[in-house]
Formats: structure tokens, C-alpha cells, sequence
């Protein structure tokens, strides 16, 4: 993988088959983080949401797509993410909202896109979503960012996830005065963590096979 193109007919393969999951996942959570099983996904509070994992090609590199969010009153203020966010009323599927969201995010029109599959979700606790993401290849990556949503846009090559020092450790204070070590990606400068991070360790376990 680290010398070669990507294959999407292997990785679509891949995808349809037993994914790694929590596994994979729990190698970049946050050490307090708890379990998919000990998380309260029957509470009727919880939103369901979608995420768009964009690939693409850029000067013969596969790489991809990450958000930089925009500043706003929100727990996710200013992250790294992917363009993605809860099912409207009466949606049902998560690869139409993947997509809608991308298309107002990133003004990426699903012409311009050949769905590849899906990743395990993940439930992030702090804004009560149930997340799944979808992995998409992008054929004309010519970004537009919303501006209200999006303060930047990063192309990263794959290579760069699987590079010795681009995992780092930090320590943040979700509670006042409790420390948690926290594991990220160092991208551009950028410290890519929590959900972000969790969904992109199962894509390169699953890119690794």
C-alpha cells in the first residue's frame, strides 16, 4: 500500500468484508474513552449522522480530503474533520446525507463521485451523534469551501498516515482539572483527533490489508 496506488476494486472488496472496527478504531481514542458497548445508543436522544471520507488524486498522489471547521459556538469548533453532519428529518440513508452534506460543505456534487463503501460508525459521545462513514472517490476534487463551515481545506497524501512520527500524543482537560492523553494525527500543523482520528485508523487498517 505505502508504494502503490491505490486499488479500488481491492478496497471496495475489502470493505464488503468483516471490518476491523472498534479494534482499529480504539488505536487513536482518547484513553477515557469508552466502548461501543457501554455507550447509551438506545437513548432517544441521540442523532444519527454521516460523514464523506473523500479520496482523490492530486499530481499522481492519492490523497485525502480534511476539514478545518470554522469557528462557531459548538463542541466542535475549529477540529479537523470530515464533511459530514445529522440526517435531516425524513432522511434515511446515510450515503444521501454524506453526500448532501459534502455538496454544501465542499461544493462536491455527487457527478463528481463513485461511492466505494462504508467504515464501522462510531458514536461520539459529546454531541450525541451515532456517525457512519461512507468513503467516496472523487474523480474532479476541485473544491469550493462554505465558508461559514469551512475555514480551510486539506489534501493529504495517504503516505503521510503511515509515516513514524505522524501519530503524537497530547494531554487535554475534557473536565476541569482531569487530564486525558489523547492520541492524533500531526497533519500540516494540525492536531487530527478523537472521531476524526478513530475513523481514519480504521481506513488505513482496512488500506493496510
Amino acid at each position: 500500500m505505502k508504494s502503490m496506488e491505490l486499488d479500488l476494486i481491492k478496497l471496495t472488496a475489502a470493505l464488503l468484508e468483516d471490518l476491523p472496527g472498534e479494534a482499529a478504531q480504539f488505536r487513536m481514542a482518547p484513553l477515557a474513552r469508552k466502548r461501543l458497548s457501554e455507550m447509551p445508543l438506545g437513548d432517544e436522544s441521540i442523532r444519527k449522522a454521516a460523514v464523506m471520507i473523500p479520496l482523490f488524486r492530486s499530481l499522481e498522489t492519492d490523497c485525502l480530503m480534511l476539514t478545518v471547521r470554522s469557528v462557531y459556538e459548538g463542541v466542535h469548533s475549529g477540529q479537523v474533520s470530515f464533511p459530514g453532519g445529522k440526517f435531516d428529518e425524513n432522511e434515511i440513508d446515510p450515503i444521501q446525507v454524506a453526500l448532501r452534506e459534502m455538496e454544501e460543505e465542499v461544493g462536491i456534487k455527487a457527478a463528481q463521485v463513485k461511492i466505494i463503501g462504508k467504515l464501522s460508525p462510531l458514536y461520539i459521545p459529546v454531541s450525541k451523534m451515532h456517525v457512519q462513514p461512507i468513503i467516496a472517490w472523487v474523480s474532479e476534487p476541485n473544491w469550493s469551501a462554505n465558508s461559514h463551515e469551512v475555514a480551510q481545506i486539506l489534501e493529504v497524501p495517504i503516505q503521510k498516515f503511515f509515516q513514524s512520527n505522524v501519530i503524537q500524543k497530547k494531554r487535554m482537560e475534557f473536565s476541569p482539572g482531569v487530564p486525558v492523553e489523547v492520541p492524533y494525527f500531526d497533519i500540516q500543523g494540525h492536531v487530527v483527533w478523537g472521531a476524526t482520528a478513530m475513523i481514519i485508523s480504521e481506513l488505513l487498517t482496512v488500506l493496510e490489508k
